[in-house]
């Protein structure tokens, strides 16, 4: 079974039509608070990218298509970032979000995996109060980074 990982941010729906998308996204990260990258290795056809470490929370949801599963998806994430959480606080969140999704024999699966990133300087998010919200951490990342500046089409995403 392949893994695929299709990231989704409000990053990227804005139309981003400059000479630099990278550039662009990133000036735009700065106004939205999103986690930003420590250091970055410019490549002709892509960029390297380290991001320090941050928590997320993320579910688990079944839905016939993607665009299902991320309105159900979505919700639980946002009710826990508005006191659906033990401490009964607000948690502040960061762009971008995302969905795991799985293909089987050249089919998308329906199951996906929503996740949310919370931001830096949260050194201790509360508990979910949703038993099908998780809480997770990684380390410092590297990442292989593209950015596009128009919209793909559907042969381009095939």
């Amino acid at each position: 079974m392949l893994r695929i990982f299709l990231t989704v941010s409000v990053l990227f729906w804005n139309q981003l039509a400059a000479q630099n998308a990278v550039d662009k996204v990133l000036d735009l990260c700065e106004e939205v608070h999103c986690v930003q990258p420590e250091f970055i290795i410019q490549g002709e056809s892509y960029d390297l990218m380290k991001f320090p470490s941050h928590q997320w929370v993320q579910t688990e949801v079944f839905g016939m298509d993607m665009e299902s599963a991320l309105e159900v998806g979505l919700e639980k994430l946002f009710n826990y970032s508005q006191l659906m959480n033990t401490a009964g606080t607000i948690v502040p969140i960061s762009a971008p979000w995302g969905v795991l999704g799985s293909l089987e024999n050249g089919a998308i699966q329906e199951t996906f995996v929503i996740f949310l990133l919370l931001v830096p300087e949260l050194s201790e998010a509360p508990e979910p109060t949703d038993e099908e919200l998780q809480l997770g951490s990684t380390s410092d990342t590297w990442l292989y980074v593209r950015a596009f500046d128009e919209e793909a089409d559907e042969d381009e995403i095939e």
